[in-house]
């Protein structure tokens, strides 16, 4: 069953720094204290930093079969981009800084 939206309210309104320091601070008093939208914070971000960590995995493996990159494929070279793709789609939701695309002249949107 999918979290309901008081849950979602809460968890938009979590300052996820403030909250891991507080229960990293004084696990025995603040873990047990943590509310429902907290948990489900902490546990999506879990999932999401599972996701990260699998997603860099496989591009540091097709990095490394790509190696040297002067001999491969058009095809490997497609798959190391959709890999770097994915992890900077998942990267972004982490970051505090927007990422900003450049233009040719050197600066951001």
């Amino acid at each position: 069953m999918p979290a309901s939206e008081a849950i979602l309210a809460a968890v938009a309104r979590l300052d996820m720094l403030e909250l891991t320091s507080r229960i990293i601070t004084n696990p025995e008093r603040n873990a047990p204290r943590a509310t429902v939208a907290e948990i489900y914070a902490l546990a999506h971000a879990t999932e999401g930093h599972w996701a990260i960590a699998l997603e860099a995995s496989l591009l540091v493996t097709a990095l490394e079969m790509a190696m040297p990159w002067a001999t491969t494929d058009a095809e490997h070279h497609e798959r190391v981009a959709l890999q770097m793709a994915e992890l900077r789609d998942l990267l972004t939701p982490l970051s505090p800084i927007p990422n900003q695309k450049e233009t040719s002249d050197g600066s951001s949107n």
